[in-house]
């Protein structure tokens, strides 16, 4: 922080009157413009903080607007490989699917069907929506009403978006869970059977062009933002970029596959042979029972 420089007043010629009136009005005078230039740097200093509060604050909206875009822009390109392979599902007959090896139809559906629910950082916008002091910072009563409704279109997008995975998701456990309700000779071709689990492969097509439209929509009304708060596109993108390399530099994001161990045969768990003893002398216990 900058020190303020505060002007010290003469001191009085305690040894003679002469002039006395002369000093104690230069003490006066001097005592309040340096009371005056405090008060002036002061207030300067807290505007110039006010300033940059200002623009930081607008900055962390603004990216969090741009990065949700760059989620929305991720998820359908998942979905562009999704949709390759439930097109190809959807082309074959169930009889020639049936001829495969069920792992590997199972494989294919779990491509087919598997992305990521949607979400984003909403610490901002809670900061940004909850805290009146920014409010009143921001002095800016177009950039709050519109930045207001793109989080608005943010939540309903995110919300209809994991809705639809959780709708697509119970549907495949339904038919997982209870196969006796559902035709087919294995479960890859129960589910390739269903309806409706029919009508989720072919909608992947068009939810990855949903995404991609509700993606340029976003970043189009941000760029509304930008001028309105007169922050360039430019600083916003290497504003988010700095942010993103940051977080990449700091940890590796876990793959799934990293964490996935084959399921345990029942004949290797060591630690449970003492029960299985005890099991064996029970069950022979009760079959040389007359």
């Amino acid at each position: 922080m900058t020190k303020i420089s505060i002007i010290r007043p003469p001191k009085i010629n305690a040894d003679t009157r002469k002039g006395f009136w002369k000093q104690l009005g230069m003490i006066v005078l001097g005592a309040t413009i340096s009371l005056m230039l405090t008060i002036l740097a002061a207030q300067m200093l807290e505007l110039h903080q006010r300033a940059k509060d200002r623009k930081l604050s607008a900055m962390m909206v603004l990216s969090n607007i741009e990065k949700f875009a760059r989620t929305l822009e991720e998820h359908a390109e998942v979905l562009a490989h999704n949709d390759t392979i439930a097109t190809w599902l959807l082309s074959k007959p169930l009889e020639e699917l049936e001829l495969m090896p069920q792992d590997e139809l199972n494989s294919l559906i779990n491509q087919a069907t598997s992305t990521f629910f949607l979400t984003y950082d909403k610490s901002a916008e809670h900061i940004f929506s909850n805290n009146i002091d920014t409010w009143k910072n921001m002095g800016n009563v177009q950039f709050i009403d519109q930045v207001g409704q793109c989080f608005s279109a943010m939540n309903q997008i995110e919300e209809y978006w994991n809705n639809r995975m959780t709708d697509a998701n119970a549907t495949l456990l339904e038919i997982k869970d209870h196969p006796e309700d559902y035709e087919g000779s294995t479960t890859p071709i129960k589910i390739l059977g269903s309806e409706k689990m029919r009508r989720t492969l072919r909608g992947t097509h068009y939810m990855q062009s949903w995404l991609t439209y509700t993606a340029a929509a976003i970043r189009y009304h941000n760029r509304n933002n930008m001028k309105a708060i007169g922050i360039s596109e430019k600083k916003v993108m290497k504003f988010t970029d700095d942010r993103e390399s940051s977080i990449d530099n700091q940890t590796t994001a876990p793959e799934p596959g990293e964490f996935y161990t084959d399921p345990i045969a029942a004949d290797r768990l060591t630690s449970m042979g003492k029960y299985d003893s005890i099991l064996n002398q029970l069950t022979a216990g009760s079959l040389s029972r007359p």
